[in-house]
């Protein structure tokens, strides 16, 4: 029997309330779940094979970890007393893993869809339906949860463990909602009926935005990186002088993408992106520069290579303001859709602006990374990222101009044939 029979894609859809809870089970735990686990193993023992750092079985609690932090469980961290003690200095480490978020997302959503099959004309059934996945997920996320106890005494960190009742909490939110997502798509069109095509269009609109922004921040810094050669071999240099640390820095700095494409996307919108230590700012990036002249910035500074605390960019870094401006037309284009009215084009462009800024807002917040103290370098945590509530609203000022320009604009045949959302 092959796994998706096992799971229920092959079955007639359930329709019972016990039956669907169950085939949603099924889905949760092998469609989603076991890939992110096989993911999270992978990244684990390859980060092994670069670095040859601890016991092959510390790496496998290690790729527990990587699993669970694909929904951002937090960890709470033991570490050795710093040279002097910072009064409520951060003791947890706490990310999402970009690639293994968008995976838990994307398949979430993928189950979800194939859960509601059997109610394409029942909107808010279909969207329950779809969520009963969680339970699949996040259940064994709490049983990998259970047996991590982690200690990197390079880092001076004694013992790191999950949050146990968040290791279920976080799976059970995050994977139930993409689930209802893939479910409510299921019944979009009887979905239009009840709450009207203008919602429907908006949240087309806002996530095509959000997809382009994320897509157009990793390709401008790939084009950074091929323009300015300096940056880059400063990079490549800290790898090669750190042997099997720098090795392991670039495979995890690579599951982090998504994550720095978030930060690169609200920075280009106006915002900066903070490094904060024991508190304290301590690196700020904006679009104008970087600032590493504040509290530990200097050191910071130093042990990265860098020549000078801060750094100007050169004029035509304000090109990063194509990133939002490009993804927030796309986003209005794809919210008209095929309305003709051009008031009501302009209306669901401008409403697929604010859906952005939400997106924008909550992706800010996921992309956030705090680690614990390093003894003996740093008093305190450290912090990495961008104002929450600013970037929502400075997407909000984006996404409705952008959006409703994008409606408005006329767009040759040939790139507006085919552009219907798929369902």
């Amino acid at each position: 029997m092959s796994a998706a029979e096992v799971a229920g894609t092959d079955a007639a859809p359930a329709t019972a309330p016990g039956d669907v809870l169950l085939s949603g089970v099924r889905r949760g735990a092998l469609l989603v779940f076991l890939p992110v686990f096989v993911a999270g193993q992978a990244l684990a023992w390859l980060t092994y094979a670069a670095s040859r750092w601890y016991h092959p079985y510390s790496w496998f609690k290690i790729g527990l970890a990587e699993t669970l932090s694909s929904v951002r469980v937090p960890f709470t961290a033991s570490t050795q007393a710093p040279p002097v003690p910072v009064p409520g200095a951060p003791g947890r480490l706490v990310l999402a893993t970009g690639a293994l978020t968008i995976a838990v997302l994307v398949l979430g959503y993928r189950a979800g869809r194939s859960q509601a099959r059997a109610f394409e004309r029942r909107p808010g059934a279909a969207a329950l339906a779809g969520s009963a996945i969680g339970p699949g997920v996040a259940v064994p996320m709490l049983v990998i949860a259970l047996p991590i106890t982690l200690g990197f005494p390079q880092f001076g960190i004694e013992r790191l463990e999950p949050v146990l009742w968040q290791a279920l909490m976080m799976p059970l939110v995050v994977s139930a909602a993409a689930g209802a997502a893939g479910g409510a798509a299921v019944a979009r069109d009887a979905l239009e009926d009840r709450v009207g095509g203008r919602v429907v269009a908006a949240v087309v609109g806002g996530g095509t935005a959000f997809w382009w922004g994320i897509v157009g921040a990793f390709v401008a810094v790939l084009l950074v990186a091929a323009i300015s050669p300096g940056p880059t071999g400063a990079y490549a240099r800290f790898v090669s002088r750190t042997g099997g640390s720098g090795a392991a820095t670039v495979i995890e700095h690579a599951s982090l993408l998504p994550n720095q494409s978030v930060l690169v996307l609200a920075v280009a919108m106006g915002a900066q992106a903070t490094l904060g230590v024991g508190g304290d700012p301590a690196v700020v990036l904006s679009r104008d520069g970087v600032d590493a002249g504040q509290g530990a910035g200097e050191l910071l500074a130093a042990y990265a290579g860098a020549q000078g605390n801060t750094a100007s960019f050169p004029g035509w870094f304000w090109a990063f303001l194509l990133v939002p401006l490009v993804a927030t037309v796309l986003g209005g284009h794809a919210a008209a859709g095929k309305e003709r009215r051009r008031s009501e084009r302009a209306m669901r462009g401008a409403a697929g602006g604010v859906v952005f800024a939400v997106i924008c807002a909550v992706a800010a917040w996921a992309a956030r990374i705090e680690v614990p103290a390093w003894a003996g370098v740093t008093n305190g945590g450290a912090a990495l990222g961008v104002p929450v509530l600013l970037t929502g609203g400075l997407a909000v000022a984006w996404g409705v101009l952008g959006g409703a320009v994008g409606a408005m604009l006329p767009w040759p045949e040939r790139f507006s044939a085919g552009s219907a959302t798929p369902r």
